[in-house]
């Protein structure tokens, strides 16, 4: 399974973020892989997380391919920071961008986010 894949099946069965809680809207994630594109629809109402595979109108659309979403969900780079590269594109309201963020890999409890203690030499002086 890639990255993007395990994303969203973990984001599938956590159910609910709390750092969503004001949020109601969908985000749709294609992804494309050579002339295949995937689609996973982000339905979030009140912070209330499902995921599925339909191809349906959302609130956002965002569009790279499948080396930057696994950057993405993997914390190397940042939604915003691929929007700015072009690497990623983005149809609708650009607000989701920024809180759809939240679901990705900064989160302290993913286990392939970055260990900034060691990224700053690890020292509790």
């Amino acid at each position: 399974m890639t990255s993007t894949a395990e994303f969203f099946e973990q984001l599938g069965r956590r159910g609910h973020e709390p750092l969503l809680k004001r949020v109601s809207a969908s985000v749709r994630f294609d992804i494309a892989d050579g002339a295949a594109t995937e689609h996973r629809l982000v339905r979030i109402d009140h912070g209330d997380v499902t995921v599925t595979t339909d191809d349906a109108p959302a609130d956002c659309v965002l569009v790279a391919d499948r080396a930057e979403f696994d950057d993405i969900v993997g914390g190397r780079t940042s939604a915003l920071a691929s929007l700015l590269r072009g690497t990623l594109t983005i149809e609708g309201d650009l607000e989701l961008l920024v809180l759809a963020q939240r679901l990705f890999a900064d989160r302290p409890d993913n286990p392939s986010a970055p260990d900034t203690a060691s990224e700053k030499g690890g020292r509790d002086d």
